[in-house]
């Protein structure tokens, strides 16, 4: 199971602040004191109950989207994925994390990285992990294909019973890609219900 440790509390602060802040602008008559602890509550029983998948690179986004959907689960009936998109926006527009992704810039073509994305792909197709994803990994000359066909954060979104808030999180794919010196394209994701997420990404020169 994920674990209510470091990667956990990292998630919180690296979220809470803008998440809330933006909340607060929507919902100005909204008890913010009181809806964190609920996230905090909320995200810790998830985590508790949401199987891991072996300490993989991609497991800390596990924890971003367990966030993301405890922002629902707290206060179902107002935080809906309309506001959630609005503070999942606010995070990653954050200058924290904008600056976070242009440290990693230009790395996403290297051989060292595309090679071991290649790897874990490969492994990917027998992993005994539920919540695991699978792809295929296309490495190129200043770009690759990256073609997902099962998704943990998709599966974890069934499990909670919050789906439809999956694509608050894939529209911050494109921001991410592009602050890290890539650009995005993708025609399908399995957020909407198509058969596989299509990504190609192209070094921005």
């Amino acid at each position: 199971m994920l674990k209510y440790g470091m990667y956990a509390k990292a998630v919180e602060l690296l979220c809470f602040k803008q998440a809330l802040a933006r909340l607060a602008q929507i919902y100005p008559d909204m008890d913010m004191k009181r809806y964190k602890r609920s996230v905090k509550r909320e995200y810790k029983e998830m985590l508790l109950r949401t199987p891991d998948i072996g300490g993989s690179s991609l497991e800390m986004n596990l924890y971003i989207a367990a966030f993301v959907f405890s922002l629902h689960k707290a206060e179902p009936d107002r935080i809906t994925p309309e506001v959630v998109d609005e503070m999942v926006t606010a995070v990653f527009d954050s200058p924290f994390m904008v600056k976070a992704h242009e440290n990693k810039k230009c790395t996403l073509f290297t051989d060292n990285v595309q090679d071991k994305k290649v790897q874990e792909s490969i492994a990917s197709q027998t992993s005994k992990y539920e919540l695991d994803w699978k792809f295929h990994y296309e490495k190129g000359v200043d770009e690759f294909y990256n073609t997902y066909t099962e998704c943990g954060i998709c599966k974890l979104g069934k499990r909670e019973n919050c789906f439809e808030f999956v694509p608050c999180l894939c529209n911050m794919d494109e921001r991410n890609y592009r602050n890290e010196g890539g650009q995005l394209q993708r025609t399908k994701t399995l957020g909407q219900g198509d058969e596989c997420c299509d990504f190609h990404v192209t070094l921005i020169k």
